[in-house]
């Protein structure tokens, strides 16, 4: 059983001496550098968090600028085409024209030779027809 005696006050004084020389010497001294270290991790996270921040912020810019000049980009080429579509286009039309000249020449000598020969035909069967009619050639 336990006894209630002078040693038992003694081992509490005991106890709370080597408490309170444990706390000067041990405990103190590891909260301290707990503490410290603590102090130490959110210093570094927020430094990580700033400059996270700061390479986001760079990196949005960055790719501002990029697509800015894609568009630019883009924009030139659309121009250089609609250039080369226009370029085209009347290319083609001076060709349509051209070749509408053409056919209109064509035609107006195809109409020409077509009235020469109807006009000898024309003064063919006159004469024959005085003929067949005077009985005689004129």
């Amino acid at each position: 059983m336990i006894d209630i005696n002078a040693s038992l006050f003694m081992q509490l004084a005991n106890f709370i001496v080597l408490f309170i020389v444990l706390n000067v010497i041990l405990f103190k001294p590891i909260r301290q550098v707990m503490q410290e270290r603590e102090q130490g991790i959110r210093s570094a996270f927020g430094d990580a968090k700033t400059a996270q921040e700061r390479m986001l912020d760079q990196y949005n810019a960055s790719f501002a600028e990029a697509k800015q000049k894609a568009a630019t980009i883009a924009n030139a080429l659309y121009q250089q085409g609609l250039d080369a579509q226009r370029d085209m286009i009347a290319a083609e039309r001076a060709k349509a024209g051209e070749m509408l000249d053409k056919a209109r020449a064509e035609i107006a000598a195809a109409s020409a030779a077509a009235r020469n020969d109807l006009k000898k035909e024309a003064e063919r069967l006159s004469q024959e027809i005085t003929t067949k009619l005077l009985g005689r050639a004129v």
